[in-house]
C-alpha cells in the first residue's frame, strides 16, 4: 500500500461514540495516510488498552509499514506482567520490540511530568535507533480533553488550548478523534491481554482528577465535555499555528544574531501586536535554549517587561534589556583565552562566531598585480566591505575596519575584555566598560565580542573604538589593516 493524499482536514472535534470496528479501523487507515509506504513507524506500547489497539491497527490498516514496538520501563512500580504482555504482542505482530529502562527523576515539575519527559525521550532514542520517521502514540480524545483541562489550571495561552497535535515533530496520534470507550471495544472483541497502570487512578496525579473529578461535573454543564474540550483543542490550534506562522515571518525581518546570542530591538517588538510579539519571543527563547520546549507565558511575559538595564534569568537562557535592545542567550556562554593575531591572515574568534583579518603590505602587494619591489610609495590598504551583522548591535559599520600605524605585530592578541580595560578616545582615556555602555552594547555580548589588544593596551573594538593614537598613525603611515569577515 502507498500513503494517499490526506485529503480535506476532518470537522473540529472527535468522532461520536459508538463507532464500528471498520469505521475505527478506518480511521487509523485515514490518519496514517501521511506516512509513505514502507517506512519504518514505532508504535509506543505499554501494554495497556489503547496502545495495544493502536499496535493492532497500525498492522492491520498498514501492513506495507516496518512495525517496530517500543515499550519504556520507569522503574515506578513492579511491571514484569507488563513485559510479559508486550513481549507476547511482539510475537503475535512478528514486531521488532525494543525496551528502554530509565530512571524517573523529577525537577520540580511532578511526577507526572517527568516520567513523561523521561518516556518521550526514551522513544525518540529507539526510533533513532531503528530508523523509524514515526513514533504512534495511543492517545484518544478523552485524553485530548484532559490534557485541555490540566493546561486550563495551569493557566495556559492559545498555544496551550490546542492541546495535544494528530501529526508534530514526527510524533503521530492515528487515535486522537477516536473516543476510549470505541478503542477499548476493540481490545475486548480482538480478545487482546493488556495491563492496566494503577497510577491511571492515582487520586493526588493531576490526569486522573482531570478524567475522574473535573470531566463528570463538567458533564452536568453539557452533553459531551470531552467533545467539546476536543474541538476547542482542534480550534485553538489551527489559530496558533496561523499566528505562529505569522511570527516567524516577523521573526525573520526584525530578529539579529551575534554568536550565539539572539537580539530584538524594542521599537521592532513595541510595533507588534502582543499576540505576536509573544510568539517572537517565545521563539527566540526556544532557539537560544536549543531545545523545542518553549517557555511559559508567565517567562515570555517575565522578558518582554524588562526594564532598561534590568536582566532576567530563564531555565538556560539569560534575557537583559539595554541600548533600545532586548537579547537573549544562553547562560553558559563561549569563553576563550588570548588568541595571537595571525599577520597576515584570519583569526577565528569563536564566542562572536567571526573572524578578525589582518592585512599587512607585503600580503597585498605579493598577492596583487604589483611588483614586489620597494619604490617607496605610500601604501594604501585595499578597500572592505564588512558585511552586515558582523558589528555587534550599538557599533558602527565603519569602525568594522581599522588601520593601524607601526605596531609591533608580534605581542597582538585577540582577547575578550578584562576588569579594568581601557581604551584612548579622542576625548581622553576612558574604561572600556564606560564605552560599550555608551554605544548602547547589550550586556550579553560585551564578553562576546573580540577585541585586538597589544598587553594592556587595547587597540582595537571591532565596531565600537579603536585607539586614538594608533588610528592617527595609521593615516600617517599605514601599516596594518584589521576587519570583520563572517
Amino acid at each position: 500500500m502507498t500513503s494517499a493524499p490526506a485529503g480535506p482536514p476532518p470537522p473540529p472535534g472527535p468522532l461520536p461514540e459508538g463507532q464500528s470496528r471498520d469505521r475505527v479501523l478506518a480511521e487509523v487507515t485515514r490518519a496514517l495516510q501521511v506516512v509513505p509506504s514502507g517506512t519504518t513507524v514505532l508504535v509506543a506500547l505499554s501494554g495497556g488498552p489503547d496502545s495495544t489497539a493502536l499496535a493492532y491497527l497500525t498492522a492491520e490498516s498498514r501492513p506495507d509499514l516496518d512495525l517496530v514496538l517500543g515499550h519504556v520501563r520507569h522503574g515506578l512500580r513492579d511491571d514484569r506482567e507488563d513485559v510479559r504482555v508486550v513481549e507476547d504482542h511482539a510475537r503475535f505482530l512478528a514486531a521488532r520490540l525494543e525496551t528502554t529502562e530509565v530512571v524517573v527523576r523529577t525537577a520540580g515539575e511532578g511526577l507526572e511530568a517527568a516520567a513523561r519527559a523521561h518516556r518521550y525521550a526514551a522513544l525518540r532514542r529507539q526510533a533513532r535507533a531503528v530508523g523509524a520517521a514515526f513514533v504512534l502514540l495511543g492517545h484518544t480524545a478523552e485524553d485530548q480533553a484532559e490534557t485541555v483541562l490540566m493546561r486550563l489550571a495551569r493557566g495556559t495561552g492559545v498555544p496551550g488550548l490546542g492541546g495535544m497535535a494528530v501529526n508534530r515533530g514526527g510524533l503521530l496520534r492515528p487515535m486522537l478523534r477516536l473516543r476510549r470507550s470505541d478503542v477499548r471495544r476493540f481490545v475486548v472483541h480482538e480478545g487482546l491481554a493488556t495491563v492496566e497502570d494503577p497510577m491511571n487512578r492515582d487520586p493526588t496525579l493531576t490526569r486522573s482528577v482531570a478524567r475522574h473529578e473535573v470531566l463528570p461535573v463538567l458533564a452536568r454543564l453539557g452533553p459531551d465535555p470531552v467533545a467539546a474540550l476536543a474541538r476547542l483543542a482542534d480550534v485553538a490550534r489551527d489559530d496558533a499555528d496561523k499566528l505562529d506562522l505569522d511570527a516567524r515571518e516577523v521573526l525573520s525581518r526584525i530578529v539579529r544574531r551575534y554568536g550565539p546570542v539572539w537580539l530584538l530591538r524594542r521599537d521592532d517588538l513595541d510595533e507588534l501586536h502582543p499576540a505576536i510579539a509573544n510568539r517572537v519571543v517565545r521563539d527566540v527563547v526556544s532557539h537560544a535554549r536549543g531545545t523545542d520546549d518553549p517557555p511559559s507565558s508567565a517567562q515570555v511575559a517575565r522578558v518582554l517587561a524588562l526594564e532598561p538595564g534590568a536582566a532576567a534569568d530563564l531555565p538556560a537562557v539569560s534575557a537583559t534589556a539595554g541600548g533600545g535592545w532586548l537579547a537573549i542567550g544562553p547562560q553558559d556562554l563561549v569563553e576563550a583565552p588570548d588568541i595571537p593575531l595571525t599577520v597576515p591572515g584570519r583569526t577565528s574568534w569563536a564566542p562572536g562566531r567571526v573572524d578578525v583579518v589582518a592585512v599587512d603590505e607585503a600580503s597585498t602587494r605579493a598577492g596583487g598585480a604589483q611588483l614586489a619591489l620597494d619604490l617607496g610609495e605610500r601604501w594604501v590598504p585595499p578597500a572592505v566591505d564588512v558585511a552586515p551583522g558582523l558589528v555587534p548591535p550599538g557599533g558602527r559599520d565603519a569602525l568594522g575596519q581599522v588601520v593601524l600605524g607601526e605596531v609591533h605585530v608580534a605581542d597582538l592578541v585577540v582577547r575578550a575584555r578584562r576588569p579594568g580595560d581601557r581604551i584612548r578616545t579622542g576625548g581622553g582615556t576612558r574604561k572600556l566598560q564606560d564605552v560599550l555602555v555608551d554605544a548602547g552594547v547589550p550586556r550579553l555580548i560585551r564578553d562576546l565580542v573580540p577585541i585586538v589588544a597589544q598587553g594592556d593596551r587595547v587597540l582595537w573594538v571591532p565596531g565600537i573604538a579603536a585607539d586614538a593614537s594608533a588610528v592617527a598613525a595609521g593615516r600617517r603611515s599605514p601599516r596594518l589593516l584589521l576587519h570583520l569577515a563572517g
